[in-house]
């Protein structure tokens, strides 16, 4: 204590220096700054086992092994590693191939006036971010033995990657929306729909989208942060008994009251917004089209062009809501309970990897749909990819002109409903 008060220095300020030479000892001996009540565990484990007589099981002692997170080596871990191994790569070479053709041809002269094409543009765009973001997913499930530097690369984008993926998943359903709730408008009001779908109108919808559905999930970077453990466990080798520090990482909420409060009016924003109601509107408008455009024989008043757009709209709508659906149990658990994994049960964990999955195909296929449904389509995409291997400019342009010409089985078709009145009229005079 005397030499304490000669050197001018407080108990306090004594502990707080041994704390810091501790806390700094920790860093160096396990290579990244933990919790004081974690470096103090560590550290009078080390003591005790130093007492027993108990050495390292490596020579060089101050090597720390990185594992694998413990649940990654659970059963319903198992189905989402078998998926991201398997299943991932493929859908994302059929996402990346259907959704950068989609933006290609929808450069096409053919879309010039059309105020649909800008969301479809914003689609595409979100399908593939929400697609690709996840390969980081895929290479992980490949790391049996983990990589010690990936392990940190992976865990430390994790939350960055998932927020990614909740906007691009939420911007992408929005824009099926409006591009459903267009077609609507075309079928309910198909002289006056122009007057409403406005290229500034279509533009504010999405810039808005876009900033609405960004607020919404950054703030999931607000309540979650990654944490690396470290675990000092004991094992026999060479029939003696030495010990072993090992560390895993792993994504938490966090701890703190209002962190839960807020994280479960996070889950019911996102299920109401990005499922709820975009599916009951969806399904509404589904039915309006179908009736009005089917049963009331409505489909005399548009254009084989148009007929085309609708059938398009309404079969990535029936797909929207046949693969996006199921997500709301899991959501709604995740609203419920938390989105602790703990706090589900196995079945549950795989229904959650089942829905993810049945959203990337939902993200994958619009191209294809297209194909199946659209005649012209199929014209435009075949002439595109003609012109693409064409080597002579002249004939490359003149195959891109021709991509973006109506085929004459539908131009000998075209007329509008008001054409037809006007020639009817006029033949009856």
């Amino acid at each position: 204590m005397e030499k304490l008060m000669k050197s001018g220095m407080s108990e306090e300020d004594l502990n707080s220096k041994i704390r810091a030479k501790i806390m700094d000892k920790c860093f160096q001996r396990f290579g990244y700054m933990m919790p004081w009540d974690d470096c103090s565990r560590l550290v009078n484990q080390l003591l005790t086992l130093n007492r027993e007589g108990v050495p390292a099981c490596r020579i060089d002692n101050y090597t720390t092994d990185i594992q694998h997170n413990p649940e990654f080596y659970t059963s319903c871990s198992h189905v989402e590693r078998s998926i991201a191994q398997y299943v991932l790569p493929f859908l994302q070479l059929l996402c990346l191939l259907g959704n950068v053709l989609n933006l290609l041809i929808y450069r096409l002269p053919y879309f010039d006036g059309s105020s649909s094409v800008h969301f479809l543009r914003a689609k595409a765009l979100a399908n593939l971010l929400f697609v690709q973001s996840r390969i980081l997913e895929v290479l992980h499930a490949w790391t049996i033995e983990p990589i010690p530097n990936f392990e940190a690369i992976y865990w430390n984008t994790r939350p960055f990657m998932i927020t990614v993926a909740n906007i691009s998943g939420t911007i992408s359903t929005w824009m099926t929306l409006l591009v459903t709730i267009e077609t609507v408008l075309c079928v309910l009001l198909p002289f006056s729909f122009r007057q409403y779908c406005t290229k500034k109108m279509t533009l504010l919808m999405l810039f808005g989208s876009v900033i609405v559905s960004t607020a919404i999930h950054l703030t999931f970077l607000l309540t979650h942060t990654v944490t690396a453990e470290t675990i000092i466990s004991t094992q026999i080798l060479d029939s003696n008994q030495c010990w072993q520090a090992s560390t895993h990482y792993s994504m938490q909420r966090n701890q703190l009251p209002l962190h839960e409060v807020y994280e479960k009016i996070y889950y019911w924003t996102q299920m109401t917004v990005s499922i709820v109601l975009p599916t009951l509107a969806m399904l509404i408008c589904s039915v309006l089209i179908v009736t009005q455009f089917t049963f009331k024989e409505l489909g005399e008043a548009f254009s084989q062009r148009r007929k085309c757009v609708i059938r398009m709209t309404v079969a990535t709508t029936l797909s929207h809501l046949l693969l996006e659906g199921p997500a709301l149990l899991t959501f709604g658990a995740a609203a419920i309970k938390g989105a602790g994994s703990e706090k589900h049960n196995t079945t549950m964990c795989i229904l959650n990897h089942a829905n993810n999955l049945l959203s990337i195909i939902n993200a994958t296929i619009p191209f294809f749909v297209f194909l199946a449904c659209n005649h012209q389509f199929r014209h435009m995409t075949a002439v595109y990819l003609q012109a693409q291997t064409e080597c002579h400019k002249e004939k490359k342009q003149a195959l891109l002109a021709q991509a973006a010409n109506r085929i004459r089985s539908t131009r000998d078709f075209e007329r509008s409903y008001v054409d037809q009145t006007l020639i009817a009229k006029i033949s009856n005079i």
